[in-house]
């Protein structure tokens, strides 16, 4: 399979957004009342923080290396990572503001990315 460079950026943009969730702790708003928007608003924790920081210091070693099942496993990790943000960005842009926000379109994005390298037989970004 050899190296990955796609798992390596998509590693470094995870790594990035954990550490930025880590510092920006406004960004989920919660609201007591309404169950699924106060769970999704914990995705913004410093616990999910710090799994989305470990999620992509591993998708970078397993881009780095020629090992396929860690580069596949790194894949699995980051597409359900990725896909319960987009979840979570969903549901906090449909009950509060109403409309759809940047942080839910790039997620969304990242996710296809995800999903084509998951997909690809050629190695994708090699």
């Amino acid at each position: 399979m050899g190296h990955r460079r796609f798992l390596i950026i998509n590693g470094f943009e995870t790594l990035a957004t954990g550490i930025f969730m880590s510092v920006q702790h406004h960004l989920m708003q919660d609201d007591p009342h309404t169950r699924i928007v106060h769970v999704t608003q914990h995705l913004g924790d410093v616990n999910w923080a710090l799994i989305l920081a470990i999620v992509g210091v591993y998708a970078i070693m397993a881009g780095a290396c020629r090992y396929e099942k860690a580069q596949r496993w790194a894949l699995i990790a980051l597409g359900s990572l990725w896909c319960a943000y987009l979840f979570a960005f969903v549901v906090q842009d449909l009950y509060f503001p109403g409309q759809i926000g940047i942080s839910t379109l790039l997620t969304l994005f990242v996710l296809v990315g995800i999903f084509v390298e998951a997909v690809s037989n050629d190695g994708g970004g090699r």
